[in-house]
Parts: structure tokens; sequence; C-alpha cells
């Protein structure tokens, strides 16, 4: 059998079982696309082929693979994917699911054992200085041939011989009838817009939901089941009963959204309504608006009803202040996908639902709604690119019994479950890890793996990164050109903010991901983690160990609890997160300490100017608690006789707070950069932030320090004279001002 027929036999089987079938066309890329050629002559159906070279199939839709994004949420009777000179892991994760039942996959690469040692261009994205090709570990490709190999479903064809045959007996099933509920609200033919009996049991459920007054509904599923599309018909059914509606959408990407748009669009013009949309709005004329917004814009939308579609992706503090805004959220997330995983965010979602004592409800959809249960390609999906990966089930651990240790990336093959349990520990935890992770760290060279594990269990995973040593050439680069330097975040964070080319000869270690088993949180297992990882920088010769992340409070005490000091945050936030990125460090060298402890000092300083605009807006007590970090020095306020005259005025009743309010700021800057923190407790230190230096209103500054309007005037005024009399107690001016005050009283 020659390898058409084969392809043509697999078609066939897969039409037969409901199932996708995959050919992996190996070896010369011409004689590859002659054999594509000779099959187009006879298939008929809807394909797309996709390269990572600006090339194209006539006949076909065609894409290049930055453009992957632009096809979830479509459907095709074949795929052809052109790996042959790049392969980045997400494009496949995103790829996989196009195809319905009774199609075909193709893989275009070169010959499977030249290609486990060639540097394609994704490879070149992974090099970071002062590391070069030859580098690079070339371990990924080695594990992706691996699972082809071992996979049911997958034929090798190299060089038109068929290495491998991708045969798979699966079971036929019949099409399962789609029963519809007798007692609905909504008629049978919003019904008849399902495809699975699971989209028919969200309807049913969507239906009870709207009964309530406020509620939220979680919804999860693997890519592939329908979510986006069955939300979407629900919103059209939901609209079309209510007498007018806002809704608001709230998802990383517009894109999330496209698919519920298109269902809402398509079921109300199919019912008789006129409906217009404009990029990320549309309007269902005399019934309803719906809007698309990123996560941190929709901060302060108000709506009827809103719907979050790939909430494991946003930070759960946004997602429950989304509460506020409307009384009816549904929160939808995918379970297993190329972006991560939610299984997690479900768990720990709906924990924190309850203890807020909001009603909810949870429901799952598992059945695929373009192929059969047993579908050999998402198995083979799932396996390769870690996208089911899960950390061992942990009740409880000794933590005597913990050691720390190291991953060997260069024996990931032989030791899958270790590669699985780390990955599905930082999984749990980090809700935008994707394929992509899982090469870099296969083939960075920059790239380790620290974890501390109980017997064979791993109960904490850190992903790494060496960084510094830079050439002179990239230095200059860096504080010249603000070029961006790959893999070297904090090298380059310094010599851009504090102006020293010197800051690129220094090396360390950057934390790029840090986690703990969800079942141990709370333990100081990653603090434990850390020690053991300075100890080893230490031995390394390494100046310092730091880290970036999106900054929250609890996140910034971890690091401060374990001696990092913060030296840089974005004065932007993350669209996605609405959170600002900030850099920590902790130096291993006396060298680096005292860079360091200049680099801090300029910090603080900065940012204390920022939180008057550009960090206004930044929550006040992680501001704090960013200041409360430098230990300051001592210094007294530069104020001038005036100033003081004015503030003693201002104390004592004679000008009020805005007359001042240049004075109280000069005051402030010169308090929290100094040694003398510890004058004014947290509370009073607080109040000078918000008010002083944020600039807020006094009904929020009441909001944030929980104290009423009027006792807050009183307290910033008693706060102020505190500093007062400490820096300027024996001033004449300060004295006289008491001496005629107390004698009026």
């Amino acid at each position: 059998m020659d390898a058409v027929e084969h392809i043509n036999e697999l078609m066939e089987e897969a039409k037969k079982y409901n199932q996708r079938r995959m050919i992996v066309l190996a070896g010369d890329r011409k004689y590859s696309f002659s054999i594509i050629s000779q099959f187009l002559e006879y298939f008929k159906g809807k394909g797309v082929f996709i390269s990572s070279i600006e090339e194209e199939i006539e006949g076909l839709e065609n894409y290049h693979l930055k453009d992957s994004s632009k096809l979830l949420g479509t459907t095709y009777d074949f795929l052809i994917i052109d790996v042959y000179y790049s392969l980045q892991p997400s494009d496949i994760g995103k790829l996989y699911g196009i195809v319905r039942g009774g199609g075909l996959i193709f893989l275009i690469t070169p010959k499977l054992e030249k290609w486990k040692n060639m540097i394609n261009k994704y490879h070149l994205h992974l090099i970071t200085p002062p590391y070069t090709k030859k580098d690079l570990r070339k371990i990924f490709v080695k594990w992706f041939v691996k699972k082809l190999l071992q996979h049911d479903g997958i034929a090798i064809i190299e060089n038109g011989e068929i290495k491998k045959r991708g045969n798979f007996g699966g079971k036929v099933k019949r099409k399962k009838e789609i029963k519809i509920p007798s007692d609905t609200i909504f008629d049978e033919g919003i019904y008849r817009y399902a495809i699975t009996q699971d989209q028919i049991k969200f309807i049913k459920k969507f239906e009870e939901f709207m009964k309530n007054k406020r509620m939220v509904m979680v919804l999860k599923a693997n890519r592939g089941r329908g979510k986006s599309s069955v939300i979407g018909i629900s919103l059209a059914a939901m609209t079309e009963k209510r007498k007018r509606s806002k809704i608001i959408l709230i998802a990383p990407d517009i894109k999330n959204v496209d698919e519920i748009f298109r269902f809402v669009e398509k079921v109300m013009k199919e019912r008789g309504y006129d409906v217009v949309r404009e990029g990320r709005k549309m309007l269902i004329k005399g019934k309803a608006t719906i809007e698309y917004f990123p996560p941190f814009d929709a901060f302060a939308k108000k709506a009827d009803f809103i719907a979050v579609d790939e909430a494991a992706s946003i930070p759960p503090h946004l997602l429950l202040h989304f509460l506020e805004n409307a009384p009816q959220i549904i929160y939808s997330s995918t379970v297993h996908g190329y972006e991560g995983a939610g299984r997690s965010f479900t768990i720990r979602f709906l924990e924190r639902l309850k203890k807020m004592n909001v009603k909810s409800v949870e429901i799952e959809m598992t059945e695929p709604i373009r192929y059969s249960m047993d579908d050999p390609i998402e198995k083979w999906a799932f396996d390769s690119l870690l996208l089911d990966a899960e950390p061992v089930d942990i009740k409880d651990t000794d933590l005597k019994n913990i050691e720390y240790g190291k991953i060997d990336i260069e024996k990931i093959l032989e030791n899958e479950d270790e590669i699985k349990q780390f990955f599905g520990i930082l999984i749990m935890a980090h809700y935008r890890n994707n394929p992509n992770d899982f090469a870099i760290l296969c083939d960075a060279p920059n790239q380790f793996a620290r974890v501390l594990k109980n017997g064979k269990n791993i109960v904490c995973s850190m992903q790494l990164a060496f960084e510094g040593g830079l050439g002179k050439d990239d230095s200059d680069e860096i504080y010249y050109r603000s070029i961006m330097i790959p893999g070297n975040i904090i090298p380059q964070a310094l010599i851009r903010h504090y102006r020293r080319k010197k800051y690129g000869n220094f090396r360390g270690i950057r934390v790029v991901r840090i986690a703990v088993h969800p079942s141990l949180f709370d333990r100081g297992i990653g603090s434990e983690a850390i020690k053991h990882l300075e100890e080893e920088a230490k031995s390394m010769g390494r100046d310092y160990i730091g880290s970036s992340f999106g900054a929250t409070l609890k996140l910034l005490n971890f690091w401060r609890k374990n001696g990092f000091v913060p030296i840089h945050i974005t004065t932007s936030v993350n669209s996605v997160s609405g959170e600002h990125s900030v850099i920590v460090i902790k130096p291993l060298t006396r060298e680096f300490e005292k860079e360091i402890e200049k680099i801090q000092a300029s910090f603080i300083s900065r940012f204390i100017y920022w939180l008057i605009e550009p960090l206004r807006d930044l929550n006040s007590k992680l501001a704090l608690e960013i200041i409360e970090s430098y230990e300051g020095e001592k210094l007294k306020p530069k104020l001038t006789d005036e100033e003081m005259k004015r503030i003693a005025a201002y104390i004592w009743d004679g000008l009020t707070y805005r007359t001042v309010k240049d004075c109280l700021f000069k005051l402030t800057y010169y308090f929290f950069l100094s040694s003398d923190k510890k004058i004014l407790d947290e509370k009073e230190k607080l109040l000078l932030l918000t008010k002083n230096l944020q600039c807020k209103s006094w009904e929020r500054v009441s909001d944030i320090v929980k104290c009423p309007v009027g006792e807050c005037r009183e307290m910033l005024k008693n706060a102020v004279k505190k500093l007062i009399m400490h820096y300027y107690g024996g001033w004449d001016e300060i004295s006289k001002f008491q001496e005629k005050i107390q004698g009026e009283h």
C-alpha cells in the first residue's frame, strides 16, 4: 500500500468512528507536498494550510503560523501544518481542535531523526546573551517525536515510505439523539441550536439561573466542547425574553468572545431581530447592547449581565470585583487548554464564592462538539503538550522529609512522571502557563528547574533562568537604544532605569515561576525552596537572586519575608491582570549589595513621586509595603522657614489642608525616605500616603483607612504634628504656636 492509499484508508476510518487521524509527512519537503497534491486531487472538503514561511496552496485557506489564533472557533475537514522550519508548541495547542470528526491533520516535518538535532526558527527566540546556538539543548523535538511514535491514530510517512501506520480501532458510535426537556422557558427553536446534550443541559440550567435576581454560574469545559457557542445561544434567548438588557463580555482578548458574538447575532437575526455589530459592540435594536471589554477596562463598568470567558486567565481579585458590577454573572473557563488549566481555578474560585455567601451553580461540559470522546488526536495533544499535567494527590506530608533537588532536563524523556508533576504544580498555580513554557524549559540554554520533593512526590516547582554576564555590545544596546535583550529582564531594567552599563556584568538567577502543591499552601515550603536556591546560587558565585511578577500585597510580602527588596515597578498596568509588574532582588555578594543599596534609595525616591500621577491608583497598602521595604537614612525634612510656619498654622487650624498641600507633600516625601518611619503607626502612614502622595479624595481615603472622614482629617493633623514635633520641636516658631494656642485654652 502506498502513502496516498494509506491516507485514504485513514480518512475512511476517521469518518467511520467520528475521530481524527494525523499523518506526519517527514523527509524531503517537496516530496511531502507532492503527496499532499495527490491527496487534494480527489479529496473534496474545506481545508486550511498553515506555515511558518510565506507560502500558499491553491484552493485552500492559507495562514502564517503567527496568525494561528485567528482560527480558534473555526472548523475544517483537514488541516496542513508546515512545521518544517519552526515548531512552536502553542500553535499546535491552538490548532489541533479545529478539525472535525472524520477529518485529517497533516504535519510536514524534516526526517524525524534529523529533526531531533536541527535548530529551527523557534530556537532562535530562545537564545539569550551570552549564550549562542551551540548552547541550545534540543530536547523538545525529541519529546514531540517520541509522542508521535507512541500514540495511536498517527501515521508517519517518511519520503513516501510508511514508517508507522495510523490505524486505530475505535467503536462505531451512533450519534446520540438530542433530548429537549418538556418544561422549558425558552422555546424549542432555541434548544435546536444545541449540538450536544451537554449544551442542552446548560441552556436548561441557564433558564433556572435567570430566575434568580443575584447569582453566579461557573462553566468549565475542555477546549472544543462548545462553551462559547452555548453562552451565545443562551444570551440571545435571554435577550428575547427580557425587555431591555445591557450585557458586558469580558475576556483577555476579543478573539476569546468572537464565538459568543457570532452565535448571539446568528440566533437573533434568524428570529427576526435587527442586529448591528461594530468592532467590540453589538446593538440588538430595541432589546439589548452587548459590549466587550478587557478585564482591567471592565473594572468600573456596570451591567445587567456579565459573561466572563477564559476566566482562569484573569486574576481572582478582578473576577470577584465583577460581582459588584452586575447581579448575574457567568464565569467560563477552559479546564485543559493551550492557555493553561482551569480546574484549580474552579476549585479555589468556588471556595472563595462560598466564603462570600454568593449563591452559585457549577456546570461542566465534557462531550466534544466536533469529534467523538475517544478521539486519539486529542489524547496525543494533551499528552505531548502537557495540557492535562497535574500534581499527584497529597493529603499531608512531613516537612522534615523534604529534599531539594534538580530536574535533569536531558533525561525528561526517561522521567515523564517527574516532568508532569513539575508542570502540574505550575499549571495549578499560574493561570497563563502554555505549551511554550515547556519547550522553553526543554531547550533554552539559560533555563533550568529545581524542586522540593517528599520521596518521589514533588511539593514545590521552580522554573529558573540564569541572567546577566552581558558583553559590552549588549549593554550598550540597552543603554543607548533601549533594545530589549531576551531573557535578561533584571539586567536590562537596571541598565535602563539606573543608567549604569556595568549592571549588565553582574550575574544572577531569576525565579521565572515558583509554585507549591495546592494541598500544602502556607506551610513555609516556598520559603524553604528559596533558601536552598540561595545556597546553590552562592556556591555558583552568582551576584543575586531576583524575580519579576504582577504586584499583589500577598506576593510582595512573600518576597520581602525572604529578604528580597523591590527595585522597580512598571508605571503602566497589564491590560488583562490590571497589575503592575514589580522586580525584587536579593544580593548575594557584598559588591552587588552596595549597588542595590544605592539603587533602592533611588527607586523609593522616584516611586514616591510616581504615586502622585502614574501610580495614583496603585493599591495604597501595596505602595506602603514597597516604601516600608526601604530602611531609609538619617535625614531631616528640608523645609524653609516659611513652609514651617505654614505647616504650624495648618496644625493649629490657621490654614486649610489645600493651602499647605505643597508643604505636606515635601514633609511626607522626606519622612518616607528617612529611617524614622516608626514615629507613626501603620494607619497614620497609610493616611499620609493616600492623601499627601496619591492625592485621593477624603471619601476614598476614608474607605482605605477604614475611618470616618472627620476622624481622618484630625488624624492627619495629629500625624503631621508628630512629625513636626520630632524634627522641629525646639524651633522657636513651634514653641510660640504651642504657647499661644495652649494659653488660649
